[in-house]
């Protein structure tokens, strides 16, 4: 992904404290605390960790994790940045997961959206976790909200909501839980912020050549304030959320 070579050790910052990171980030690790008490979760996969601020995470809650990402700029930055004793970080391509280790959740987060072959690899994560292991997805949705952004950050697909539920089910899940986030405060941040703000980086790192782009001073803020936009957690647009989260365990 060129977000890790452009923004280098900035992105560990923007994965922390940027508001659509940082809300999702609560949403799921919330979700997972629920979970994983109720179906035992202690072994886990994280397929794309990114700079692996999730991993850090769980591993503090003390289970043992698996990290991986195909980009290993991003691999080398959570390894930097969030390494802990319960977690290996290793750089690996989801398509080539391993179904002789199986664990009790596998997760991934901003993934399948990147991967042609989505179907195969729901299937290789399917065969990858115990008897009612969980998979837990988050994706971009609606294919109507699809700029210049999505192909920068290489995504084949915006899903549908019901393409991606009916995608995991033929993988061989049955969904426990599922949920459209990012509306309405994060919907005007995305669209009127967020997005404009990237492609203002992009048409500048070309105009300069340079091969990073540079966080603006003013960042920081976003530590104060990004809990501001968890209220967006209390709606549940199925028409103009963003992005969705789905929790499946392995069909008997």
């Amino acid at each position: 992904m060129r977000a890790y070579s452009e923004w280098g050790s900035q992105k560990v910052l923007i994965d922390r404290i940027e508001p659509t990171h940082y809300v999702r980030n609560y949403l799921v690790l919330k979700l997972i605390k629920k979970y994983s008490k109720e179906y035992g979760i202690k072994r886990v996969c994280e397929i794309g960790c990114g700079t692996g601020s999730l991993s850090a995470e769980l591993g503090k809650l003390g289970m043992e994790v698996d990290a991986s990402d195909l980009d290993k700029n991003a691999v080398e930055l959570a390894k930097k940045f969030n390494s802990h004793k319960n977690v290996s970080y290793s750089p690996k391509n989801a398509i080539a997961l391993k179904s002789s280790r199986k664990y009790d959740m596998v997760i991934a987060i901003e993934v399948i959206e990147h991967i042609k072959e989505d179907r195969k690899a729901l299937l290789k994560i399917n065969k990858a976790l115990k008897a009612n292991g969980l998979l837990v997805v988050t994706a971009p949705i609606h294919e109507k909200y699809r700029k210049d952004f999505d192909n920068r950050s290489g995504h084949v697909r915006r899903y549908g909501p019901e393409e991606l539920i009916r995608k995991i089910k033929n993988a061989g899940f049955d969904v426990i839980y599922e949920r459209r986030f990012n509306f309405p405060l994060l919907w005007l941040w995305y669209f009127f912020v967020y997005l404009p703000y990237s492609d203002k980086k992009e048409k500048q790192m070309k105009a300069s050549k340079s091969p990073v782009k540079k966080l603006p001073a003013w960042i920081g803020i976003f530590k104060i304030i990004n809990k501001l936009f968890l209220i967006d957690l209390l709606f549940n647009s199925k028409e103009f959320s963003t992005e969705m989260l789905v929790i499946a365990k392995v069909s008997k």
